[in-house]
């Protein structure tokens, strides 16, 4: 298990005290237990964005030092993004608002490669997010003549699980992207992602570059925040998540593309930053990852999610701790260098704070080894990739055993229905469930008041609430990096009591 006691300092949000209007005056300790629609900020992220904000200029728009600096802190999110998903380069990197942007960059990016008779495929597992742009295309595409058909894989109502072969079935040589969610944010399935890469491979599609095979998007919305991903092992050509949904300001949403995949795509936004020139009736636009990001960007929840990868690979490898403390900044420093490492043809320097320079020192004199690793481009990568993987794949355990518990908790009760996989490790941390005698809303004000902040409604995943005749949805608790397995029990305690229908203030 993570170090929960260490980590829960970090997060000011989960200290605060709630204040509810309950009749019997109590104040109820906080649960949080929504973190799958968005995660929990920690102080060092806030304190990351407070520095930026006291020195903060517009990027890419100016010579002078503030300017400069800004743009430095900027770009290096970019690189440190490559880094946590194992991309070639840091230009194969696209940060935008959020997960729903960067899936419709795609299908925007697209839309005018599509050919009359071809097909998009997706699941029934799919966010609203990964089915309303590519139905949205087809529509778009029909006015101009061209037939574009939107197919849609099922799954098993019972494990949650996509049917693979209907799927192999689903994708022939007309299929021009297939778009899969890496982890259901209602049922909780993981999809085979690597089986999925496959049967795109062998569809023989005829793409623009010159390659043979379906595009392969994955939205990564719930997967990326809670597992080791790596986009070479994947077989993926697109990769979209948010990252507000690990421990990262709102705002800001990233794309992985194939360097090759992505040059041949079209604008999606037009304006300033993204040309190399303007001359009337000519316009060129700017070499990756500029060519997609028109306009003045999130520059502070950008530097904010650079700050903040960094943070989770130092929280999934136990290394918080009190920052007077030399080895404690000195392993936190190592982290942030090798998630530096440059890729690509990337160019920015990373620089130790002058404030930590002397007890970095200090700490590299005791650890001559590190010292000898740092120097070592080859072995420096190679250790960015051990620590990245160590890192997700803690947090993964830790989810799945907080998830484990929920669901053995849970099982017997035979007034809920739980959706989706009944074993935690098919699954992602979040159990979706229904109560057989209270409605969802009424359910989702009965945990509020005992200070259980769970999330009611339809999730975004309409498709598959369709699928299972859930007109107002479910209810989900979904876990991340802060809970603790007391707060499972409690959580546990409250919907076996709720769906009994005990009464409570």
């Amino acid at each position: 298990m993570l170090q929960t006691d260490a980590i829960r300092r970090e997060f000011p949000y989960l200290t605060r005290e709630i204040n509810i209007n309950a009749r019997d005056g109590e104040t109820p300790r906080r649960l949080f237990a929504d973190s799958t629609s968005s995660s929990q900020i920690p102080s060092q992220i806030l304190e990351r964005v407070a520095y930026a904000a006291l020195d903060y200029a517009n990027v890419h728009r100016g010579e002078y030092n503030a300017s400069q600096k800004t743009t430095e802190e900027f770009e290096r999110a970019y690189n440190i993004a490559a880094n946590f998903v194992n991309a070639d380069s840091w230009r194969e990197i696209i940060l935008g608002r959020n997960t729903t942007e960067m899936i419709n960059l795609v299908a925007r990016g697209t839309a005018f490669q599509f050919r009359d008779g071809d097909n998009v495929v997706l699941t029934r597992l799919e966010h609203n997010s990964n089915y309303v742009p590519w139905y949205g295309i087809s529509t778009q595409m029909a006015q101009i003549g061209k037939n574009i058909e939107v197919r849609v894989v099922d799954f098993d109502k019972e494990t949650g699980e996509l049917d693979m072969s209907q799927m192999a079935r689903s994708v022939d040589s007309r299929t021009k992207l297939v778009g899969v969610t890496g982890a259901s944010n209602f049922v909780g399935t993981k999809p085979n992602l690597q089986d999925i890469a496959q049967i795109c491979q062998k569809s023989r599609y005829a793409q623009p570059d010159g390659r043979k095979g379906s595009y392969f998007l994955v939205d990564g919305a719930q997967l990326v925040p809670g597992s080791p991903v790596d986009v070479k092992e994947i077989g993926c050509d697109f990769l979209a998540w948010s990252f507000h949904k690990m421990a990262i300001p709102l705002g800001v949403g990233a794309l992985y593309g194939k360097k090759d995949v992505l040059e041949q795509l079209d604008p999606f936004l037009f304006g300033g930053d993204m040309v190399q020139e303007v001359r009337e009736g000519k316009v060129t636009y700017k070499p990756l990852p500029w060519k997609f990001t028109a306009g003045t960007p999130n520059i502070l929840g950008t530097i904010a999610s650079g700050h903040g990868i960094n943070f989770l690979v130092n929280l999934g490898l136990g290394r918080l701790g009190p920052m007077n403390d030399y080895r404690t900044v000195g392993t936190q420093l190592v982290n942030e260098i090798l998630m530096n490492n440059p890729r690509g043809d990337f160019t920015i320097k990373f620089t130790v704070p002058q404030r930590q320079q002397e007890m970095f020192q200090k700490y590299l004199e005791e650890f001559p080894d590190v010292y000898s690793m740092l120097r070592d481009p080859e072995k420096r990568d190679q250790e960015a990739r051990k620590r990245i993987k160590g890192a997700m794949a803690n947090i993964m355990q830790h989810e799945q055993e907080l998830t484990a518990r929920a669901l053995e908790g849970l099982a017997g009760n035979p007034d809920l229905t739980i959706y989706g996989p009944k074993e935690a490790g098919r699954r992602t941390s979040l159990v979706a469930f229904t109560l057989n005698k209270v409605p969802v809303d009424t359910a989702a004000k009965k945990f509020n008041k005992m200070g259980i902040e769970f999330r009611q409604g339809i999730h975004c995943a309409s498709l598959a609430n369709n699928f299972y005749g859930l007109e107002n949805g479910s209810i989900r608790m979904g876990f991340y990096v802060y809970n603790t397995p007391d707060e499972v029990k409690r959580a546990v305690t409250a919907v076996n009591e709720v769906s009994k229908g005990v009464k409570h203030a």
